[in-house]
């Protein structure tokens, strides 16, 4: 049977990468000023190229006019329980658990709640861009479980799983070990792979703070034995936690050796946060092929430090972009491509690395740049529909300017009022004119 197709007309842009012998990440971009997108009805990319190259009569082509058409965003680390709580400022990272956050995250005890929050997430991850997000639940199986069932029904594509906490937190917040660790496995054995892979499993040990060895020790053995799962935690965010961290595991090397020693180290592991590594730090996390989520708007908003961008660069480690809401007080990431340029004191980093980091690398970051974050044959197209001529800042003959001007409007004065319209696996899943 022939495949039904559908061409998306616009000006296409999408990050390309050179790795060079280092391993470091050398990115530029294609760009097609009048350029075709063509998808067929698996939701896979048949073509992309010149609109005078690819335009055929078999074609049914939806035109965007002068529009963008961009890759959809990848957004490495954001809770789901805290998009509640964004702005609530003033405190340093354990002080802003307690008071804030914990309380927060405790009403998802109840189901109702649960879902009514979940539903709200995967609407405002669609209307900010997110294609692919990696996001912390709570440690509420049930509550983990509807948060599934919401993404499955929005068609969103996730990396998530349950929260894991049985010490230094709480009481209504501290698990059984063993419970823990039983209920984590259950949730990884239904969703794993749902929805021919939209949605994946990751085992989710909050940070090295509220783990003992025993839990860790059993992440690492259920993480052997769900092949293709994911590892997400926090690693050295804050000065206070890594020195908590210390106390509770005296014969770990450094916090990046605690989650080492376990086995929880390797391809398809995300580190959040990830500022205070050293030297070794940073050697391993090439060596493994451990991935690290650069939250730069969180790290602003909670004093945490500066993320070391040049020196994991240079050792070629994967890493992109993260929101961290509600740390990250927003959840677009073009505020985080933003922040990431303005926090660093003395390294200027340019619209197209900044556009890499929130799609191509940080798909790469996850092992999955064979599939997504960026439009090329082959891959699945998640895409998004992007006008900068709706922010306020922007100059209004914007998309009249060339590409790299037009990527530092998007970089530097963009979020969530660009996006027109988000794509995942083809699947339209919202669209600003449909909005209420």
């Amino acid at each position: 049977m022939k495949l039904q197709k559908v061409a998306y007309r616009g000006h296409i842009i999408s990050p390309t990468v050179q790795i060079d012998e280092g391993g470091r990440e050398i990115c530029h971009y294609i760009d097609y000023q009048d350029g075709l997108l063509v998808v067929d009805n698996t939701g896979k990319i048949i073509a992309v190229g010149p609109f005078a190259e690819l335009a055929s009569t078999d074609l049914e082509i939806v035109d965007y006019g002068r529009r963008l058409i961009l890759p959809g965003l990848v957004d490495l680390h954001l809770h789901l329980p805290q998009v509640t709580q964004t702005a609530k400022s003033g405190e340093h990272l354990l002080a802003w658990l307690n008071r804030f956050i914990f309380p927060a995250e405790a009403k998802f005890a109840s189901v109702e709640y649960a879902r009514k929050i979940a539903h709200w997430f995967f609407d405002e991850l669609a209307k900010n861009g997110t294609t692919m997000a990696v996001v912390f639940t709570t440690i509420h199986k049930a509550a983990c479980q509807v948060a599934f069932e919401e993404a499955l029904a929005k068609g969103s594509r996730v990396i998530m799983g349950k929260v894991m906490m049985d010490t230094n937190s709480p009481d209504a917040l501290t698990e059984d070990t063993a419970t823990s660790i039983r209920e984590s496995e259950e949730l990884a054995r239904v969703w794993h792979g749902q929805n021919d892979g939209l949605l994946q499993y990751a085992f989710t040990p909050r940070f090295g703070v509220t783990s003992t060895k025993e839990l860790l020790a059993g992440v690492g053995k259920s993480w052997q034995k769900f092949p293709g799962t994911y590892i997400h935690t926090h690693l050295s965010e804050a000065r206070e936690e890594i020195q908590f961290v210390h106390q509770q595991f005296p014969d770990a090397r450094s916090y990046l050796d605690v989650y080492k020693n376990f086995g929880m180290t390797g391809a398809r592991s995300v580190f959040a946060h990830a500022i205070h590594l050293d030297d070794a730090d940073i050697v391993s996390v090439k060596q493994t092929g451990s991935a690290l989520a650069h939250c730069a708007s969180s790290n602003f908003f909670l004093k945490s430090g500066v993320f070391q961008y040049k020196k994991v660069w240079e050792a070629g480690c994967r890493f992109g972009l993260g929101s961290d809401v509600a740390a990250g007080p927003q959840m677009s990431l073009f505020t985080v491509m933003k922040d990431a340029n303005y926090i660093q004191p003395d390294h200027w980093l340019e619209p197209r690395e900044l556009l890499y980091r929130g799609t191509l690398g940080g798909a790469r970051a996850i092992y999955m740049d064979d599939q997504i974050g960026s439009l090329e044959a082959g891959k699945e197209a998640d895409f998004i529909v992007v006008d900068p001529r709706k922010k306020t800042g922007i100059v209004d003959d914007i998309l009249e300017h060339g590409t790299d001007e037009i990527l530092a409007s998007l970089v530097f004065l963009g979020d969530d009022r660009l996006i027109d319209k988000t794509f995942v696996r083809g699947r339209l899943i919202y669209d600003c004119n449909q909005s209420a």
